[in-house]
């Protein structure tokens, strides 16, 4: 909150006559003394917005949650500490980006595991025989944009068929222009 008085505004809008009038507070202007009012300014605060906007995306990806036929699009976030700064932020991501990678780190290890014969030494890690590990990850990883094609598939259908999810994402984008709006303009 910032409160300004009357004086305070005089003196930046430039008054230099220097005169113990302007000094003490009293008003040259047809010898009125200067009144003592208040203007008060309240603003949000960048926090604030950010939080509303977490807000309106879980509330997308709730409705989004409930509506879709396949729980593998299911959208669950979390906040995570950003790299080079003390501020936290949300990633989002749909449960089968975590399937594909959790199915390409055990194809990885089950591949060394056998090509190693059980053996996790670093120089068998290393060896051109533990490749077929790294294929095997490579074959699982391939399903990533098979499920982001039939993501975006699904999201368009449920959008389509959902008022209250057409409104949710409106409701997040007039908060996003909101808090770029706050930011000067600048897209985060």
């Amino acid at each position: 909150m910032l409160l300004c008085t009357e004086q305070l505004w005089a003196q930046a809008a430039g008054s230099t006559d220097g005169s113990e009038a302007n000094r003490s507070g009293i008003s040259d202007h047809s010898g009125i003394d200067d009144v003592d009012d208040e203007v008060i300014v309240r603003g949000r605060r960048l926090a604030d917005f950010r939080a509303e906007l977490d807000a309106a995306r879980l509330r997308v990806y709730d409705l989004f949650n409930e509506l879709n036929s396949d729980d593998a699009f299911d959208v669950h976030c979390q906040a995570q500490d950003a790299t080079g700064t003390r501020m936290r932020h949300q990633t989002c991501r749909p449960q089968f980006q975590d399937d594909i990678s959790s199915a390409a780190a055990q194809a990885w290890v089950r591949g060394i595991r056998d090509a190693c014969g059980g053996q996790f030494t670093q120089e068998c890690i290393f060896s051109p025989a533990s490749n077929q590990g790294k294929s095997a990850a490579q074959a699982e990883e391939a399903w990533q944009p098979v499920m982001q094609q039939k993501f975006a598939v699904e999201m368009a259908r449920v959008v389509a068929k959902s008022p209250e999810m057409q409104q949710a994402i409106l409701d997040y984008e007039a908060v996003q222009r909101a808090y770029d709006e706050a930011r000067g303009g600048r897209r985060g």
